[in-house]
């Protein structure tokens, strides 16, 4: 009975297998392969059409007072003023920012640090600290709100030996994720600004990093802090008050109302550095200062920059929808080109740049788009073929900046019908030769399960006829 049940058990096993082959047929397969094929083709991604400076001759500009400077627009991804603003330079504790974002997209505001002998030891004595002792636990928020507020060294280091178990791990995580945010001129060698001639970026790196880093409301809200109290620890009795050195929040003469976090710094090599993000009718942008010549032009000068350029340029978001009517007139030329072919348009896709950015002066003449089909060439002859064509911005004063693409799909209707066709009888031959397979299999598998029945039952008939032999007479 037992050698039957496998037997029947292996049947039903094949028959499973081949039911299951009818269900999800090989065309599934190639089907998913086409569809992520024709997903990669339309995966481009757009770039900012103005390279360098927006506008490399300003006119009316506030004097910066600094060896670098830039003003970067975070929306449209635009750099709109600046001077050396790719020349790498010391950044001092700007820095800390970079190993703030590292330590937020990393650990938990709550997670605890025991604070060890090489989280302040190798720090200069002239550099700022918070008096953090071996064996003190603190919070990963405690030593955020002391980097950013204070400029703490030894807190900033603790972040990074607590991120990646050391400070040359970490430094190379900084490198990395540097390069990630596509900055290209930056050389991190420390976690918190230790002058060290090789410590280097430059404004436009860092405002790179200063961009990802208000990606983080966690960053905003402790950077615009007016103070924060760090309650007593297990090793220190009383209670430690930070007050934000940042003037933007602390002093009434170089506030400014739009500041939505940043990082000042200052060693003898690089002189006074400020970065800093602000926010103002749904814009956002980005102002750096390196080598500043003191510490409180540097806000001033920052404040002015920021409003220049709030007034000067303005960024706008591209509308989908004000592309329908181009976009119609364009597909209707392409179906009027291939009428009384066998080519058809199978589909269309747009791309366009979110936001975009131009001097308020030009943007107030007006503009027009348009879709630029002077470089089409349609193969007469080609399965499927895909049309990449620049949508345009034309203003007023007759400047023209490419916003994004219309890509159009053509297909040969007759030819691309044969191509399904032949797939679905290859497949059809393939399936048959699987079911065939499948066949030859079970039947030999049926046969071997008989085979090994009836081997059984002629063993057991020996057996009985053994046991029941006749006696034999003497």
């Amino acid at each position: 009975m037992r050698k039957k049940h496998l037997i029947r058990s292996i049947c039903s096993f094949f028959l499973s297998f081949t039911i299951l082959f009818l269900i999800f047929p090989v065309s599934s397969l190639r089907s998913d392969d086409e569809t992520q094929i024709s997903s990669e083709n339309q995966s481009t991604e757009l770039q900012n059409p103005v390279e360098g400076l927006l506008d490399p001759c300003p006119s009316g500009l506030p004097i910066p007072g600094a060896d670098s400077y830039l003003v970067y627009d975070a929306l449209s991804d635009t750099m709109l003023i600046g001077y050396q603003y790719d020349s790498p330079k010391a950044p001092a504790a700007i820095t800390q920012i970079m190993t703030v974002l590292l330590s937020m997209e990393s650990l938990e505001l709550s997670d605890t640090i025991t604070i060890t002998k090489e989280m302040y030891e190798s720090i200069p004595e002239d550099y700022v600290r918070i008096g953090f002792s071996e064996g003190e636990v603190v919070t990963v928020e405690q030593c955020i709100y002391a980097s950013l507020l204070k400029s703490a060294n030894d807190a900033c280091l603790a972040l990074a030996i607590k991120t990646s178990g050391s400070e040359s791990a970490f430094v190379e995580a900084m490198n990395r994720r540097a390069a990630e945010l596509g900055c290209t001129n930056t050389h991190f060698t420390n976690p918190y600004g230790l002058s060290d001639g090789e410590h280097k970026t430059t404004c436009q790196d860092m405002s790179l990093i200063l961009k990802e880093a208000l990606r983080h409301p966690d960053f905003t809200k402790i950077s615009t802090s007016t103070s924060y109290t760090i309650e007593p620890t297990n090793t220190f009795n009383d209670r430690r008050v930070l007050n934000n050195a940042n003037r933007f929040i602390s002093t009434p003469s170089t506030a400014y109302e739009y500041y939505i976090g940043g990082k000042t710094g200052y060693t003898s090599e690089s002189g006074y550095t400020i970065i800093a993000g602000a926010e103002k009718d749904g814009r956002e942008l980005i102002g750096i200062l390196l080598g500043a010549n003191d510490a409180e032009s540097r806000y001033l000068a920052l404040s002015e920059l920021f409003e220049y350029c709030f007034a000067n340029y303005t960024t706008t978001m591209i509308e989908e929808n004000e592309m329908s009517g181009i976009v119609k007139n364009t597909t209707s030329q392409i179906e009027n080109s291939i009428l009384g072919t066998t080519l058809k348009i199978d589909s269309t896709s747009l791309q366009l740049l979110e936001y975009y950015t131009v001097q308020t002066s030009i943007a107030n003449g007006g503009y027009s788009n348009d879709i630029d089909l002077s470089e089409v060439v349609i193969d007469p002859l080609a399965k499927r073929q895909e049309l990449k064509l620049p949508i345009n911005r034309t203003f007023s004063n007759n400047s023209s900046y490419k916003i994004g693409y219309l890509t159009v799909t053509i297909v040969d209707e007759t030819r691309l019908n044969e191509e399904i066709e032949t797939i679905a009888s290859s497949e059809k031959k393939d399936r048959a030769g699987i079911l065939l397979t499948i066949a030859i299999v079970t039947g030999l598998v049926i046969v071997s399960g008989l085979a090994v029945l009836l081997f059984v039952k002629m063993v057991k008939k020996r057996r009985f006829n053994k046991n029941h032999r006749n006696p034999r007479i003497l």
